[in-house]
């Protein structure tokens, strides 16, 4: 029924109250077409909900998820409330973002989105890249290595059957042959002192740039190896088998504990670390980067394939991995004294080792995979390896909730090992959460914020699933799939839960206000560290907005991550949420989490 005495419609649509209350339809028409709405008109101080939504109770802690649901009606009790908003889209899609509008009726003046006001002093200072390029000293460059594995995924991408037959034949051949035809570039005989000619270019399995590198130490696991070519003035002898020993005693039980043992493509017994010049090459003193290392996968596959196709020329057909030298007089404009980069040099290598454990258990250990792991997937997973090696060297262990008093423990040398070791991890979730909604923990690309944010939810992965690691990140190693997949095997079921249940944890965590496990992070206090340990961050940096009383806030957010709203209620009044999307109900991925946090 049209009332024409409770409403009117100019010719430019506007619709003004005559009266109160009533409903009405307004009809809209143009050329042949026409649509019909209903218009309700509420009684004066009649709540906003009224016909749309029901209330939903909640008290301070509270968590409420709207699935699929266009209107939440929330009370704001006798003393009024606040509330957060975590809109999070569940969407596998990693690349595009996708659209959603949040408007309130009813609201009151928005809290502050600010939380956790330091304390203390910070004393590490996060450098800020722009453009991707710093305007301080270097940022390690990883951006290359997740080129280079990537183009690995996509040159190798189901070879890695054929790979695995090669080197059957291969040893075949060499059996027949009396032992006399060698399929390793560097022996199980080789001894201190020896020049072993490597391919020690980044490129796949073409463009090789063959160096001779001097043997300088033989470990139980490993075999050092240094550029003939290396500029003066860099490592040592001693130094080089300081870094055998380290690997020997440190880096490889941890890896190996975590991961599982590495293949023995090459049958030295050895995982070969390369010291060359070629590293500190990949960029000059323009870029605002350097590079550490990296592991490069041609090296397990044969240099004679099944098929001429499958021919890898540039392999070096065993386990290793580059990583960079000493330049104290540069190296295309670049320096590096030695004291820098032994400092970065084990992290490093519990870096690269991840890889390479990763890629050959997958090539000839698990012979049912057809593919090397999801490029975020396996970054993620070596940062974790950065992390495990923080807790080994410092004594700490996960799940402990570590502050920024934690990591500095009195009398004890822990907190330049948080430095060294897992700082980094935290200067990448900082660029993640500073800006969620752009990012996602699952993108496929060079970013520090996707970077931050796998090792971030990989690690609450791991504390949500058991009182302590346990297998967890073997599972990880030993899986034949990839991707979300992976985390299935892993996880025992979907992982889209976990990554919703984060995304609230990387708000609500401890704020103080819910202790439910699904929403903590065990291992580290975010809010604590990132406002005491580091220089000009007053505040948790978590970037929230604030949703205002009938105002629309249109929101973009990237599949697996979330963007963040919070609000007030009035004493005794209810408030009106609506979510939307094109003006019509919410896009399908979205889910909506409400937080009462007063």
């Amino acid at each position: 029924m049209v009332d024409g005495t409770l409403v009117s419609v100019d010719q430019t649509g506007l619709v003004r109250v005559l009266r109160q209350p009533g409903t009405t339809l307004v009809i809209s028409s143009s050329s042949s077409r026409a649509d019909t709405t209903v218009v309700t008109v509420l009684a004066l101080g009649a709540s906003n909900c009224t016909g749309l939504a029901t209330v939903t109770p909640m008290n301070v802690g509270d968590v409420q998820t709207f699935t699929g649901a266009q209107y939440a009606c929330l009370n704001g009790a006798a003393a009024g409330a606040e509330f957060a908003l975590v809109a999070y889209n569940g969407s596998t899609d990693q690349i595009a973002s996708v659209g959603v509008s949040v408007t309130g009726l009813g609201l009151a003046t928005p809290p502050s989105t600010f939380k956790l006001p330091s304390t203390g002093g910070g004393a590490v200072a996060f450098r800020a890249v722009s453009g991707g390029k710093t305007t301080s000293l270097p940022l390690l460059d990883q951006d290359f290595h997740t080129r280079l594995l990537k183009q690995a995924n996509v040159e190798f991408k189901g070879t890695l059957p054929r790979a695995r037959m090669a080197r059957r034949l291969a040893a075949t051949r060499s059996i027949s042959g009396a032992g006399t035809v060698s399929y390793s570039a560097i022996p199980g005989t080789a001894q201190v002192g020896d020049i072993i000619t490597l391919n020690v270019s980044s490129s796949i399995c073409s463009g090789a740039i063959n160096h001779g590198l001097r043997v300088e130490a033989i470990g139980t696991k490993s075999i050092v190896l240094a550029d003939t070519l290396n500029p003066s003035g860099g490592f040592t002898n001693a130094d080089y088998q300081r870094f055998a020993a380290r690997f020997d005693t440190l880096v490889y039980p941890l890896d190996v504990g975590a991961f599982g043992a590495p293949s023995d493509y090459d049958n030295n017994g050895k995982v070969a670390i390369l010291f060359t010049r070629t590293v500190n090459e990949m960029v000059d003193s323009t870029s605002g980067f350097y590079v550490g290392g990296f592991f490069n996968p041609r090296d397990l596959f044969p240099k004679v394939g099944q098929t001429a196709a499958d021919n890898c020329a540039g392999s070096n057909e065993g386990e290793m991995f580059y990583m960079l030298v000493p330049a104290p007089n540069g190296i295309k404009g670049v320096k590096h004294t030695t004291g820098f980069v032994d400092s970065i040099t084990t992290g490093i290598i519990a870096h690269e080792f991840q890889h390479l454990i990763n890629a050959g258990r997958r090539m000839y250990v698990n012979t049912t995979a057809n593919d090397f792991e999801d490029v975020w997937l396996n970054e993620g997973l070596s940062h974790i390896a950065e992390e495990l090696l923080y807790y080994r060297e410092s004594g700490l262990t996960p799940r402990m909730n570590l502050t920024d008093s934690l990591i500095r423990i009195i009398n004890r040398p822990t907190y330049p090992l948080w430095k060294s070791d897992a700082a980094a991890n935290f200067q990448r979730f900082l660029t993640y959460i500073r800006n969620p909604g752009a990012n996602s923990p699952y993108a496929d690309d060079d970013e520090l914020e996707t970077r931050g944010a796998t090792w971030a939810f990989l690690r609450y992965l791991a504390d949500r699933l058991g009182p302590n690691d346990g297998n967890i990140w073997q599972r990880f190693d030993n899986s034949t799939v990839t991707g979300f997949a992976t985390l299935q095997v892993v996880i025992g079921s979907a992982p889209a839960p976990y990554f919703k249940d984060w995304a609230v944890a990387n708000y609500l965590d401890d704020l103080g206000v819910n202790n439910d496990p699904r929403f903590m992070h065990a291992s580290w206090n975010f809010r604590n560290i990132f406002t005491n340990t580091f220089l000009n961050i007053p505040t948790y940096p978590l970037l929230v907005n604030p949703l205002a009383d009938n105002t629309k806030t249109d929101l973009l957010v990237r599949g697996g991550s979330a963007s963040y709203l919070r609000f007030a209620m009035p004493a005794g009044k209810e408030g009106l949420l609506e979510f939307s999307s094109g003006g019509g109900a919410p896009s399908a991925p979205f889910q909506f989490v409400v937080v009462r946090t007063k």
